[in-house]
């Protein structure tokens, strides 16, 4: 049914007077050539009767006495809008009380009217018509949004998990056919060099050669351990020490990790980006930062689970971070959005750079729900 502003107006009239009724009525169709509305009006007394004129068809607009015997606006307001909460509803009164007006839109009047200046009747109607349907364009548009943020939200997970799955493939197969080739290629180069053992020229080619073989075993670990950590079957936790040492251990910064658990309930993809946000974060801090110290901390409470990434570094400014090497903001955005989560970025040139990254706990079959809007932030 289509709630645009009809040129023949369906208009309940919740009025216990039959005079005051056809008063209404004779104003509105003497105003018809003004406004350009034509109504049909049928006119009840009570909630039974307006409950049983919206059963019945289609209103487009109330107009409700304030006073009567068994009955008020405030609750003739209600009534309209449990059916329609965009329906608009015009109170009438035989009283002047600024109280009264002020409460009756509060309560979500879209007009209040005295009866001795019934004459503003037609074009208020009018009006409320049209706030009407801006009302409903409005909560279209916001529900059309919603809608298309959840299917944002659904692809961004649905990708994690490929990626996540992907990289989970790569790690199996490094350390299943090339972690096999290296081993047997490492047992073949130790035959050969006790077959060429005596053959002084041979040796220095067959310690490079087991250097280079040694350099190929410790980059295929490495990057199997990059793609999928074994230590994150063992816990966020474990995962994010391991993770902080071997940051430490390569650079030299001075880096620290604290939990405030010792182990966090954490559905498996949901750890897996957590350990990837620390992980690009701390590669960040390695590659831009400059910085001589670097804390992780992991916060885990009922309803989210929060990462922070501060450094010392030399900071920068995130108003031209998209163009910041490093720092790709808007995917972190969307894979905290992707999770009913937020995060942000605080940072300014020589003031160091802090990430925050938190999602909710989250089950593997749990819908995210809506996220909490964050923005990037200045620190200066």
């Amino acid at each position: 049914m289509s709630h645009e502003t009809p040129s023949t107006v369906n208009l309940l009239v919740v009025e216990d007077s039959e005079l005051d009724y056809e008063l209404l009525l004779a104003i509105l169709g003497r105003d018809q050539a003004l406004t350009g509305l034509r109504v049909r009006a049928q006119r009840v007394e009570d909630e039974a009767g307006m409950r049983a004129a919206f059963a019945a068809g289609r209103i487009d607009a109330v107009v409700t006495d304030h006073n009567l015997p068994r009955f008020d606006s405030f609750s003739a307001l209600k009534v309209a809008k449990s059916h329609d909460e965009d329906i608009p509803v015009l109170v009438l009164s035989g009283e002047m009380a600024e109280d009264l007006a002020v409460a009756a839109l509060h309560a979500g009047a879209d007009d209040f009217i005295l009866k001795a200046r019934m004459f503003r009747l037609a074009p208020a109607l009018r009006r409320s018509l049209q706030a009407a349907e801006v009302r409903r364009n409005a909560r279209r548009q916001a529900q059309a949004l919603a809608a298309s943020e959840a299917r944002l939200r659904e692809l961004t997970q649905h990708l994690e998990r490929v990626k996540e799955e992907e990289r989970r493939a790569v790690a199996r197969e490094i350390h299943d056919d090339i972690g096999t080739t290296l081993t047997a290629l490492k047992f073949e180069l130790a035959r050969l060099a006790r077959a060429l053992d005596g053959r002084a020229a041979a040796a220095p080619h067959i310690n490079a050669m087991q250097d280079l073989l040694a350099q190929a075993v410790s980059a295929a670990d490495r990057i199997q351990h990059n793609l999928r950590p074994p230590v994150l079957d063992a816990g966020l936790v474990a995962a994010l020490e391991w993770l902080v040492q071997g940051f430490r251990n390569r650079t030299g910064v001075t880096a620290t990790f604290e939990s405030n658990r010792e182990e966090i309930e954490l559905a498996p993809e949901r750890a897996a980006a957590i350990y990837r946000v620390a992980q690009e974060a701390l590669a960040n801090v390695a590659k831009h930062a400059h910085a001589t110290r670097v804390s992780v901390q992991l916060f885990a409470a009922a309803d989210e689970v929060s990462l922070e990434v501060a450094d010392d570094g030399v900071g920068f400014d995130t108003h031209g971070a998209e163009a910041t090497p490093g720092f790709g903001m808007r995917g972190l955005i969307e894979r905290a959005r992707g999770f009913g989560g937020w995060a942000e970025v605080n940072s300014a040139p020589g003031r160091g750079t802090t990430v925050m990254f938190s999602i909710p706990p989250g089950t593997p079959a749990a819908a995210a729900p809506a996220p909490r809007e964050r923005e990037w932030t200045d620190a200066g």
